[in-house]
Protein backbone atom coordinates (compact mmCIF):
# COMPACT_ATOMS: atom_id res chain seq x y z
CA UNK A 1 0.00 0.00 0.00
CA UNK A 2 1.50 3.41 -0.86
CA UNK A 3 1.78 6.10 1.83
CA UNK A 4 -0.62 8.01 -0.18
CA UNK A 5 -3.59 5.54 -0.40
CA UNK A 6 -2.80 4.79 3.52
CA UNK A 7 -3.33 8.60 4.44
CA UNK A 8 -6.47 8.80 1.72
CA UNK A 9 -8.02 5.53 3.88
CA UNK A 10 -7.54 7.33 7.53
CA UNK A 11 -9.92 10.07 8.64
CA UNK A 12 -7.68 13.23 10.76
CA UNK A 13 -9.17 11.45 13.79
CA UNK A 14 -7.47 8.29 13.06
CA UNK A 15 -4.37 9.51 12.26
CA UNK A 16 -4.34 11.84 15.66
CA UNK A 17 -4.49 8.61 17.71
CA UNK A 18 -1.77 7.17 15.53
CA UNK A 19 0.30 10.73 15.95
CA UNK A 20 -0.34 10.31 20.14
CA UNK A 21 0.66 6.73 19.77
CA UNK A 22 3.91 7.41 18.37
CA UNK A 23 4.70 10.54 20.44
CA UNK A 24 4.37 8.81 23.92
CA UNK A 25 5.37 5.08 22.58
CA UNK A 26 2.81 2.94 24.35
CA UNK A 27 -0.87 4.27 25.49
CA UNK A 28 -4.34 3.22 27.23
CA UNK A 29 -7.70 3.07 25.55
CA UNK A 30 -8.69 5.26 28.08
CA UNK A 31 -5.28 8.31 27.71
CA UNK A 32 -6.50 8.04 23.82
CA UNK A 33 -9.92 8.68 25.37
CA UNK A 34 -8.83 11.56 27.02
CA UNK A 35 -6.90 13.12 24.57
CA UNK A 36 -8.57 12.38 21.25
CA UNK A 37 -12.56 11.31 22.31
CA UNK A 38 -12.85 13.96 25.53
CA UNK A 39 -15.54 15.93 24.16
CA UNK A 40 -17.91 12.67 23.88
CA UNK A 41 -19.80 10.80 26.34
CA UNK A 42 -19.81 7.72 24.96
CA UNK A 43 -17.00 4.95 24.26
CA UNK A 44 -17.94 3.32 21.39
CA UNK A 45 -16.43 5.67 18.54
CA UNK A 46 -12.85 5.07 20.11
CA UNK A 47 -13.51 1.50 20.61
CA UNK A 48 -14.40 1.42 17.21
CA UNK A 49 -11.38 3.31 15.80
CA UNK A 50 -9.14 1.75 17.61
CA UNK A 51 -10.46 -1.88 16.11
CA UNK A 52 -10.47 -0.69 13.35
CA UNK A 53 -7.01 1.01 13.57
CA UNK A 54 -5.32 -2.29 14.91
CA UNK A 55 -7.09 -4.41 12.09
CA UNK A 56 -5.40 -2.08 9.27
CA UNK A 57 -1.96 -3.00 11.76
CA UNK A 58 -1.29 0.73 12.11
CA UNK A 59 -1.37 0.07 15.93
CA UNK A 60 -0.82 -3.05 17.84
CA UNK A 61 -2.28 -3.61 21.29
CA UNK A 62 -0.46 -5.59 24.51
CA UNK A 63 -2.87 -7.25 26.83
CA UNK A 64 -2.37 -5.81 30.04
CA UNK A 65 -3.76 -6.55 33.68
CA UNK A 66 -4.80 -3.98 36.12
CA UNK A 67 -5.66 -4.57 39.71
CA UNK A 68 -3.44 -6.58 41.58
CA UNK A 69 -1.67 -9.70 41.55
CA UNK A 70 -4.54 -11.75 42.12
CA UNK A 71 -6.97 -10.81 38.64
CA UNK A 72 -8.65 -7.57 38.05
CA UNK A 73 -10.02 -5.51 34.64
CA UNK A 74 -8.25 -6.55 31.95
CA UNK A 75 -7.28 -3.58 29.24
CA UNK A 76 -4.98 -3.28 26.24
CA UNK A 77 -2.02 -0.84 25.75
CA UNK A 78 -1.45 0.45 22.32
CA UNK A 79 1.69 1.02 20.30
CA UNK A 80 2.29 1.31 16.40
CA UNK A 81 2.25 -1.01 14.34
CA UNK A 82 3.80 -1.77 10.96
CA UNK A 83 1.59 0.68 9.12
CA UNK A 84 1.65 3.01 11.68
CA UNK A 85 5.44 3.49 11.74
CA UNK A 86 5.19 4.00 7.84
CA UNK A 87 2.96 6.52 8.32
CA UNK A 88 5.00 8.51 10.71
CA UNK A 89 8.17 8.02 8.75
CA UNK A 90 9.86 6.62 11.58
CA UNK A 91 13.44 5.67 10.38
CA UNK A 92 14.95 1.70 10.02
CA UNK A 93 12.94 -1.73 10.59
CA UNK A 94 9.88 -1.54 11.89
CA UNK A 95 10.33 -2.98 15.90
CA UNK A 96 7.24 -3.39 18.33
CA UNK A 97 8.05 -3.82 22.11
CA UNK A 98 6.51 -7.13 23.68
CA UNK A 99 6.10 -5.67 26.81
CA UNK A 100 4.17 -2.90 28.61
CA UNK A 101 6.44 0.35 29.25
CA UNK A 102 5.16 1.63 32.66
CA UNK A 103 7.21 4.73 32.52
CA UNK A 104 5.86 5.56 29.18
CA UNK A 105 2.41 4.99 30.07
CA UNK A 106 3.23 7.47 33.48
CA UNK A 107 4.60 10.27 31.14
CA UNK A 108 1.44 9.98 29.73
CA UNK A 109 -0.67 9.98 32.90
CA UNK A 110 1.05 13.60 33.39
CA UNK A 111 -0.55 14.60 30.08
CA UNK A 112 -4.03 13.20 31.20
CA UNK A 113 -4.02 15.11 34.51
CA UNK A 114 -2.93 18.35 32.76
CA UNK A 115 -6.27 18.41 30.26
CA UNK A 116 -8.07 17.36 33.01
CA UNK A 117 -6.90 20.30 35.02
CA UNK A 118 -7.39 22.28 32.09
CA UNK A 119 -10.99 22.05 31.53
CA UNK A 120 -11.07 23.87 35.25
CA UNK A 121 -9.81 26.54 33.05
CA UNK A 122 -7.20 27.44 35.64
CA UNK A 123 -4.57 27.22 32.94
CA UNK A 124 -4.28 25.81 29.22
CA UNK A 125 -1.95 23.51 27.84
CA UNK A 126 0.16 25.37 25.28
CA UNK A 127 2.46 22.29 24.91
CA UNK A 128 3.61 19.09 26.17
CA UNK A 129 6.84 17.77 24.42
CA UNK A 130 7.84 14.34 25.12
CA UNK A 131 11.40 12.63 24.62
CA UNK A 132 13.69 12.63 23.00
CA UNK A 133 12.24 16.41 21.50
CA UNK A 134 12.59 17.67 24.67
CA UNK A 135 16.10 16.83 25.60
CA UNK A 136 18.63 19.53 25.19
CA UNK A 137 22.24 20.13 25.40
CA UNK A 138 22.97 23.28 27.34
CA UNK A 139 26.93 24.64 28.44
CA UNK A 140 27.77 21.31 27.42
CA UNK A 141 25.68 18.97 29.28
CA UNK A 142 22.99 17.06 28.34
CA UNK A 143 19.92 17.10 30.01
CA UNK A 144 17.54 14.24 29.27
CA UNK A 145 14.02 15.10 30.79
CA UNK A 146 10.96 13.06 30.34
CA UNK A 147 8.54 16.19 29.30
CA UNK A 148 9.02 19.59 28.58
CA UNK A 149 5.35 21.77 29.86
CA UNK A 150 4.47 25.03 28.74
CA UNK A 151 1.21 26.31 30.60
CA UNK A 152 -0.47 29.49 30.07
CA UNK A 153 -2.45 30.52 32.85
CA UNK A 154 -6.01 31.21 32.21
CA UNK A 155 -6.17 34.62 34.22
CA UNK A 156 -3.06 36.49 32.78
CA UNK A 157 -0.74 36.85 29.55
CA UNK A 158 1.78 34.30 32.27
CA UNK A 159 3.24 31.47 30.75
CA UNK A 160 4.92 28.82 33.43
CA UNK A 161 7.36 26.63 32.06
CA UNK A 162 9.01 23.41 33.07
CA UNK A 163 10.74 20.21 32.99
CA UNK A 164 9.35 16.72 33.79
CA UNK A 165 11.51 14.11 35.40
CA UNK A 166 9.00 11.06 36.00
CA UNK A 167 10.19 8.59 38.30
CA UNK A 168 8.57 5.46 39.20
CA UNK A 169 10.93 4.48 42.46
CA UNK A 170 12.92 2.09 40.33
CA UNK A 171 16.32 4.57 39.47
CA UNK A 172 19.34 4.14 42.47
CA UNK A 173 19.29 7.84 44.25
CA UNK A 174 22.55 8.16 42.91
CA UNK A 175 21.37 8.23 39.58
CA UNK A 176 18.82 11.08 40.41
CA UNK A 177 21.73 12.69 42.28
CA UNK A 178 23.60 12.76 38.86
CA UNK A 179 20.40 14.62 36.73
CA UNK A 180 20.12 17.38 39.80
CA UNK A 181 23.71 18.47 39.40
CA UNK A 182 22.94 18.15 35.75
CA UNK A 183 20.39 20.43 35.80
CA UNK A 184 22.31 23.08 38.38
CA UNK A 185 25.21 23.28 36.32
CA UNK A 186 23.27 23.56 33.12
CA UNK A 187 20.79 26.49 34.82
CA UNK A 188 24.25 28.55 35.86
CA UNK A 189 26.26 27.97 32.81
CA UNK A 190 24.99 31.50 31.13
CA UNK A 191 24.25 29.27 27.96
CA UNK A 192 20.17 29.51 28.51
CA UNK A 193 18.60 32.11 26.73
CA UNK A 194 16.06 33.23 29.39
CA UNK A 195 14.95 32.32 32.84
CA UNK A 196 16.04 28.40 33.12
CA UNK A 197 12.64 26.19 33.27
CA UNK A 198 11.64 24.40 36.58
CA UNK A 199 12.59 20.85 37.43
CA UNK A 200 9.39 18.85 38.82
CA UNK A 201 10.30 15.23 39.72
CA UNK A 202 6.71 13.47 39.89
CA UNK A 203 7.00 10.73 42.41
CA UNK A 204 5.05 7.42 42.96
CA UNK A 205 4.60 8.56 46.43
CA UNK A 206 5.55 10.61 49.86
CA UNK A 207 8.13 8.49 50.63
CA UNK A 208 9.78 8.52 47.36
CA UNK A 209 9.09 12.18 47.67
CA UNK A 210 11.18 12.92 51.03
CA UNK A 211 14.13 10.78 49.31
CA UNK A 212 14.59 12.62 46.65
CA UNK A 213 13.80 16.15 48.53
CA UNK A 214 16.57 14.94 50.89
CA UNK A 215 19.12 15.21 47.88
CA UNK A 216 17.75 18.78 46.69
CA UNK A 217 18.49 19.70 50.35
CA UNK A 218 22.09 18.22 49.78
CA UNK A 219 23.11 20.59 47.34
CA UNK A 220 23.68 23.96 47.07
CA UNK A 221 21.81 26.56 48.29
CA UNK A 222 21.13 28.19 45.33
CA UNK A 223 19.57 25.00 43.46
CA UNK A 224 17.02 24.30 45.64
CA UNK A 225 14.56 26.45 44.30
CA UNK A 226 15.04 24.82 40.93
CA UNK A 227 13.56 21.66 42.07
CA UNK A 228 10.73 20.21 43.63
CA UNK A 229 8.70 16.60 43.84
CA UNK A 230 4.98 15.64 44.03
CA UNK A 231 2.97 12.37 44.29
CA UNK A 232 1.31 11.49 41.20
CA UNK A 233 -1.82 11.43 42.68
CA UNK A 234 -1.28 15.28 43.62
CA UNK A 235 -0.21 16.41 40.49
CA UNK A 236 -0.31 18.79 39.02
CA UNK A 237 1.00 20.92 41.89
CA UNK A 238 -0.24 24.30 42.52
CA UNK A 239 3.10 26.05 41.37
CA UNK A 240 4.89 23.55 38.85
CA UNK A 241 6.59 26.33 36.84
CA UNK A 242 8.61 29.34 36.64
CA UNK A 243 8.15 31.38 34.15
CA UNK A 244 10.20 32.60 31.10
CA UNK A 245 11.57 36.39 30.28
Amino acid sequence: MSMASMTRELSERDRLVVEYVGRFRQLTAGQLRTFVFGELASQTPCDRTLKRLVDGKYLMRLHRLVGGTQGGSAQYVYQLGRQGWRLLGRAGEYWAPRAVNLHALAIADCMVKLKTAERQEVFKVVSFTTEPACHVAVGGLLLTPDAFVELKLSDSSERLISWLEVDRGTEHLSTIQEKCERYWKASISGQWDGNFPFVLFVVPDEQRKHAIERIFRAGPIGARELFSACPMARFPPVATSRTPH
